[in-house]
């Protein structure tokens, strides 16, 4: 990695027009509670540099080459695939908006392949199942529901799945989508008994 392809934390925050504290919580290792969910062991930046077997020398700390950063950013859902600020995260940060928030659209995993991360909003569109039930399937126990537990935590703590893993959602969605009264219908019938 040559100097002239590293940036500083300061340089990435003044490209996509966010303070810099936001870019030095990127730079930092997790503390905390964070430790204890063990989803992200380095800090966010690292750990996306190791995802894509980039080296960053340690007496440059504070120094990565842009496309960990882009990376970072298309992984949490601030870029989108073509490395442009997302209209609605852009808006986010110039209104100063706080609290938790989800990728507008799917995301790049960092890793090879560079696969797309759907999170719960995303998931809840495929399968027709509500936001509330798919966050209810996300923060289960192994073993305690029929549904998969997600495919991994983002460098927010954010889980997600991948494709394939939805793909599995799609009959249970259509079954509970016949069980569901048709409108109109007396809703005190039986329901019919679900598929085996």
């Amino acid at each position: 990695m040559t100097s002239s392809n590293s940036m500083s934390l300061s340089d990435w925050a003044s490209e996509i027009g966010v303070p810099r504290q936001t870019v030095q919580r990127w730079h930092r290792a997790p503390a905390g509670e964070a430790l204890k969910k063990a989803y992200t062991p380095l800090s966010p930046l690292k750990s996306v540099a190791q995802a894509m077997g980039v080296e960053v020398p340690e007496a440059d700390e504070a120094r990565y080459p842009r496309a960990v950063y882009v990376a970072y950013c298309q992984a949490v859902g601030i870029m989108d695939e073509y490395g442009e600020v997302v209209p609605e995260i852009k808006e986010r940060f110039e209104q100063r908006k706080r609290g938790p928030w989800l990728p507008v659209k799917p995301t790049l995993d960092p890793g090879p392949g560079r696969r797309r991360r759907y999170y719960k909003n995303h998931t809840a569109e495929l399968t027709g199942l509500t936001e509330n039930t798919i966050k209810t399937y996300m923060n289960a126990s192994p073993g305690q529901h029929s549904f998969p537990l997600p495919d991994g935590h983002d460098e927010m703590s954010r889980p997600y799945y991948f494709l394939e893993t939805i793909k599995t959602y799609r009959p249970m969605s259509e079954r509970r989508a016949r069980m569901r009264p048709a409108e109109g219908a007396d809703e005190t019938a039986a329901a019919p008994a679900e598929d085996a």
